[in-house]
């Protein structure tokens, strides 16, 4: 068994596979992702947002995206 043709990340899946009105996070850029909604043929909503962990030492921030699909 292997991964379903065209669908070698989870934001693919998810973007295949997933209801309208869900969302999910993504640390890839927006553009990327509009990218696979086009390749399935489906249409989402991106917003850019910043994380801050702050786990170690030093404050961290790390751009990630939220993907809702419609």
């Amino acid at each position: 068994m292997g991964r379903p043709k065209g669908q070698s990340t989870i934001e693919s899946w998810m973007i295949a596979n997933g209801k309208a009105g869900e969302h999910f996070y993504s640390d890839k850029m927006d553009r990327h992702l509009t990218a696979i909604s086009t390749h399935h043929k489906r249409k989402i909503i991106t917003e850019r947002l910043i994380t801050i962990t702050t786990g170690g030492k030093e404050p961290k921030a790390k751009y990630i995206t939220k993907i809702t699909l419609l």
